[in-house]
């Protein structure tokens, strides 16, 4: 009895721990910058490039906004520059030219470990809010399972929490490899913009250690450049339409779309269909109802073995 206290002990101990350092590393992330705006030394900046960016990893976009921007310090006369992410509004509002101010600590300049710079239109929350779509959700199941954690191991229900993590499982896995069209645009205007990348997803759930399901139908993620009604830079938007469901289509064509005219981040392609969603359901809810019924089968023969064990005598 002793040895399992302690066990639990260390277990709480060790659990204790993690959580205050992953909390002191979040502090420190966070706090950082805060320190560099409110400590650092301040100069005159000018925004000298912005640029918008898309990545595709395993057929989830993640879009980010980052400016530059050049200052002088005291001393020889040599530009320095900085660069930092900020959301979606602020990089719509700042155009080369435009002055900000520049927070640095001078010793650290050189140094290529620690942050040395803060622009004041700088946001560490900036990558969260660009990725909202994705990360909200995330949150969410991420609270759902600190619950059945919760049900588990303050409150001892261990056997409905176990079948509450099967069930969690199942819809986190179908949730992160599932393909999602994206979003009608709500008030459309015609445009013609300019295909900037495509990458076409052909299976479920591909990692390095494992090839995935193929799909039945694939699908293609395409990037989109235009300059929307009102304003003089170009913005990234991103569909998703069935592999081939475009003729000849390809990096660098012009393509007709239609964006909104309140969020020009949202566009659809004109040509071009969206089964692959509907396509790739079945094969989700086949492999978790595969998954669950594996898992009873797993469950209902090592209580089986359970109970034979028990019942002879000796």
């Amino acid at each position: 009895m002793n040895r399992a206290g302690n066990r639990r002990a260390g277990f709480g101990c060790s659990s204790i721990g993690a959580l205050m350092l992953a909390l002191l590393a979040g502090g420190a992330i966070i706090g950082w910058p805060i320190y560099l705006e409110t400590a650092g030394t301040r100069a005159s900046g000018v925004i000298t490039e912005k640029r918008e960016s898309v990545s595709i990893e395993y057929g989830e976009w993640f879009r980010r906004f980052e400016v530059m921007a050049s200052y002088s310090i005291p001393g020889p006369p040599v530009q320095h520059r900085a660069i930092c992410d900020v959301d979606e509004k602020t990089y719509d509002s700042l155009h080369p030219g435009n002055a900000v101010v520049v927070h640095y600590f001078r010793t650290l300049l050189n140094q290529p470990f620690l942050p040395a710079t803060h622009l004041s239109p700088c946001s560490n929350f900036a990558s969260l809010s660009v990725n909202s779509r994705v990360l909200r959700p995330l949150a969410l199941i991420f609270l759902a399972l600190l619950a059945i954690l919760f049900l588990y191991g303050v409150l001892r229900i261990r056997i409905a929490a176990a079948w509450l993590l099967l069930a969690w499982l199942c819809f986190t896995v179908a949730y992160l490899v599932f393909p999602r069209a994206e979003p009608d645009p709500q008030r459309p205007v015609p445009a013609i913009a300019t295909v900037d990348g495509i990458t076409t997803v052909d299976t479920l759930g591909e990692t390095d250690e494992s090839d995935g399901i193929p799909l039945q139908q694939p699908y293609q993620v395409v990037r989109l450049k235009f300059v929307p009604q009102g304003m003089d830079t170009a913005v990234t938007a991103i569909d998703k339409v069935d592999e081939d469901s475009v003729p000849g289509l390809k990096e660098g064509q012009s393509a007709s779309i239609v964006y909104d005219a309140t969020n020009p981040r949202i566009a659809r392609l004109r040509e071009g269909t969206r089964f692959f969603p509907r396509q790739a359901r079945m094969i989700v809810i086949l492999c978790c109802a595969a998954f669950a019924v594996l898992a009873l089968l797993g469950w209902a023969v090592g209580r089986f073995f359970r109970k034979v064990r028990r019942s002879l005598p000796f």
